[in-house]
Formats: structure tokens, sequence, C-alpha cells
């Protein structure tokens, strides 16, 4: 194997755990990033600092390195089209991106694919702007048509981690601005997630269906259990749909993009249990997923290692899971600002079972994601034990200032 030069668009986590899983591995990293130091960036070979949405930026990433990829969706799909015309292939395909970016069109291609989801409607693109009555008469009339109030109200674009979702109990209640669609409020049980791997030249393979617990307070992914408590016709249901996802946005990528890569790499499904026992697809994300991280700990191979592999061009690992396990995330304490300070962790690592990642983030917040911890035991109710006295341990504060190192 030569030396692989891989570019990632984006500086975040899940570039950094990608690179921590290359290690093994001969390979070249370059990062293109707007922000500087950032997780990735620490671990990469080669940053580049620019803008993910400046098409120059990204051409000049994909002019150094023999692949290019993203671990976050906001990146200018134009600029990926440009490098794929030039002969540089960029997993996911650009137009599995492209549909992606639009829930809007992530909703049709899962209506056309007949996937089971949640009736859904589009919105006028002028909503916001309209005399009070009027809008009011339009959320009305779109709500009746997928069961009526409560609605959710979703941006087609840039909504992430809760932001861009509303739930809207009536005409009057104010809505999101931006060109959006009402869904119906589904009455679901568990919100449930499946890691889907698809490589080129390899079957599609799928790690166990998780659930994922989400903190009201954050308003994300709080916790995961893998895999998830259901009987087995569910889970398997789970990962039919989910294959079928990425199958659907395989089809749909290469009727307009023969020459794209299409849905080649690690995508997350992220799908509903109703009350009366079906599975609804939600959305899927063409990357690595926080609903896979416990991969890293009680798999055979983690997702980031199935993403390095493909771009890579080595064949995916087995998507066999070891353990039960449960995977918590670890949020900036409320009011918590400044340099991170990471107290009782030593204490949280003496849990045994229990593994601490940290994603290297310079500033905590309040509810941001500053690691994960991941713990595993002989049965599900043993870890989730381990898991939260783990992080009961732990809390991850502020200190006074924010070290500004200059770029290497």
């Amino acid at each position: 194997m030569g030396l692989r030069r891989i570019g990632i668009l984006g500086g975040g986590q899940l570039g950094r755990m990608t690179i921590e899983e290359a290690r093994k591995y001969p390979a070249h990293f370059a990062v293109l990033t707007p922000d500087y130091p950032s997780p990735a960036a620490d671990l990469a070979d080669e940053v580049l600092i620019g803008d993910l949405s400046d098409p120059e930026a990204v051409l000049d990433l994909g002019g150094r390195v023999d692949v290019v990829s993203y671990e976050i969706e906001h990146v200018r799909v134009d600029a990926l089209k440009e490098l794929e015309a030039r002969g540089v292939p960029v997993i996911p395909g650009a137009a599995v991106l492209e549909s992606i970016q639009d829930k809007g069109q992530q909703k049709r291609l899962w209506d056309e694919a007949g996937l089971a989801q949640a009736p859904w409607v589009d919105l006028p693109d002028d909503l916001a702007s309209l005399p009070a009555a009027d809008r009011a008469e339009a959320l009305r009339s779109r709500a009746a048509k997928v069961g009526g109030f409560p609605v959710v109200q979703k941006l087609r674009r840039g909504g992430y981690d809760g932001r861009g979702v509303r739930v809207l109990y009536g005409p009057s209640d104010e809505p999101l601005t931006g060109p959006s669609f009402l869904e119906a409020k589904v009455d679901f049980s568990k919100e449930l997630a499946v890691v889907v791997v698809r490589a080129p030249g390899s079957e599609p393979a799928a790690y166990p269906c998780v659930e994922m617990v989400f903190d009201p307070a954050a308003n994300l992914c709080d916790s995961v259990r893998a895999p998830a408590d259901e009987p087995p016709e569910i889970l398997q249901s789970a990962l039919r749909t989910a294959l079928r996802c990425v199958e659907a946005l395989d089809r749909a990528a290469r009727d307009v993009s023969p020459g794209g890569a299409g849905a080649v790499g690690v995508f997350g499904v992220e799908l509903f249990r109703t009350r009366d026992g079906r599975v609804l697809v939600n959305e899927a994300a063409p990357r690595p997923h926080n609903s896979g991280h416990f991969t890293q700990d009680a798999c055979s191979a983690s997702q980031f290692e199935q993403f390095f592999r493909i771009l890579a061009g080595l064949p995916p690992a087995s998507t066999e899971q070891f353990r039960p396990a449960r995977m918590l995330n670890l949020l900036g304490a409320p009011g918590a600002s400044g340099t991170p300070e990471y107290e009782g962790l030593a204490e949280a690592l003496a849990v045994p079972g229990v593994t601490i990642h940290l994603y290297g983030k310079r500033e905590v917040r309040p509810y941001r994601k500053m690691g994960h911890l991941t713990a595993v035991a002989d049965t599900a109710e043993e870890a989730a034990l381990k898991a939260e006295t783990a992080r009961s341990r732990l809390r991850i504060l502020g200190g006074r200032g924010i070290p500004q190192p200059g770029l290497r």
C-alpha cells in the first residue's frame, strides 16, 4: 500500500477520530478548516485555513490530494462537482451530498423509494413575510394535510443538532424563517439509528441498530444504547430500512452523476420506532455519526476505520459487535466558558470497562460536545450503570483564558 493523500473538508471531531484510526496505516491527511486550532487540524499532516463555502478553498484542497471527503454537510456542492470533473474522487459523491443538504429533497427521495416516513408537505418560501392572517391560514391548511396540529416545521437547509426544527402547536405560533416544510409530529416510542458501511465492490453492511436518547435541555443526542432494546423483527426492519435509504441515495446520485462515486462511505440513518410498532425513516447523514461512536470500543472495527478504509481504497472490515455498550456524550457544564478543565477525569477512568474520548476542543461552552465515553459490559444494564457512574464523576468546566497558538 502506497501513501494515500486524503483530503477532509471540516476540522471537527469526526475528522479527528478518523485520523486517529488511520495512523495504523500509511496515509497523509490534509484538512480544510475555518478554525485553527481545531480537533482534526491538530492531528492532520497538512492544514489549510479557509471557509468550507469558498469554492477556491475547496478546489485548493482537492488539488493536493488523491481523494476528498467531508465530515460535515455544509460544503459547497458545486466545488465538489468541479473536483469530480477534474478527476478527483469525492466520497460520498457530490450528488449524494446535494440530496442530503436539502431535507425536502431527502423527503421526496424517501417517498420515491417507497420508504415509510412521517407525512409531510412543503411550506411557501415567503411564509415568514406574509401578513399574520395569511400566514396562519397557510399553516392551518398545510397542517391539515398531515393530520393537523401539532406539527414539526423543519428548515430545508442548514439545520443540525436540533437547530432548524420547531414544533408548532397552532396556526398562530411563530414559524422559522426560510424554505421549510411541515411534518406530522410522530407518536414515537424511541429514536433508533443504524450506521451503514457501503464500499465499492462489496455488499453493503450495517452495525447493529441502536437507540438514541436525547437531552431535552441540550436538544441533542445524549446517549446511545447498543444494541437497541427491541424485538428481532423491529431490529431487522430498522436494518432493512437503513440499507434501502442508502441504496436510494445511490440510485438518485447515479441518475444525475453517472461518473460520481455515488453513495459509498459511512452513513448514519436516523429512524423512528412508533408506538404501534412501525419503523419510519427520519433522515440520513453521509458521514460517521454520533450514534456510531460506540463502535470504537465495542466492535471489531469502528465506523472511523471503515471510513478511512473506503477513502484509502481498502476493503471494509467486519461490523460485528462483541459486547453490549452504552455511549454517553460529554458536554460542557452549564455556565462553562474558556479553556476546558476536566474535573474528575481520573475518577471516571477508574470505572472498569469505560473508555473516554476527548475531542481536543480549545474552548468549552454550555452543552458543547467536548467528548464522549463508552462503557462495555456483559449486559446492557451493566454497561449503562458503568457509563452513568463514570459520567457522574466527570465535569467539564472552563478556565480563565483560551490559549492562542500560532499556525504551524
